[in-house]
């Protein structure tokens, strides 16, 4: 074998095989597939902590509001604990919830939270004793409420808090 045979051979084979590019696209694909379900899994329970902590300032809204509103009762709708037009000192009370710019959201019964808005709204349900039929409108004493979230987790589930006393019935609208 002379050198010029061998010079020929040495720049014959340079590059990479097919097999070899396949085998390097095939592991990047993987890497790409355990990433983006790594981030949908942390993402879903960032949104999962997000709506249950929506939730449970709602919860501490609403027990302040049944401790130093001006019924001594739980609010009727989640709009009590911001209608300043009914209660002007409201904004000054530490139940207050901001009608805009706030995280919170409050949705009245009969609304559920859903994927697209469940990390800052929450429904809200009065219950209590009704003087007919099982609107908000109609609810004349509020013993307790329930608050209800989107669970990212299991499959867009409703999670609820009681408050007070939910054994009467619930408003359903």
């Amino acid at each position: 074998m002379s050198l010029k045979n061998i010079k020929s051979k040495t720049q014959a084979q340079s590059g990479f095989t097919i097999v070899e590019l396949l085998i390097v696209v095939v592991v990047i694909a993987i890497l790409a597939a355990i990433t983006i379900v790594s981030y949908n899994g942390i993402t879903s329970r960032a949104n999962a902590s997000s709506a249950q902590a929506t939730a449970a300032s709602l919860q501490k809204k609403v027990e302040l509001y049944a401790a130093d509103g001006p019924t001594s009762q739980y609010p009727k709708v989640p709009g009590d604990l911001r209608d300043a037009a009914a209660v002007p000192t409201v904004t000054s009370k530490s139940y207050y919830v901001p009608a805009t710019g706030s995280v919170l959201t409050t949705a009245n019964a009969g609304v559920d939270p859903t994927s697209s808005n469940g990390t800052n709204t929450v429904r809200y349900q009065g219950c209590g004793t009704f003087s007919s039929g099982t609107s908000s409108a109609n609810l004349t004493t509020v013993t307790g409420a329930k608050i209800s979230w989107y669970d990212f987790q299991n499959a867009g589930a409703i999670k609820t808090i009681l408050v007070g006393d939910t054994s009467g019935s619930c408003a359903t609208s």
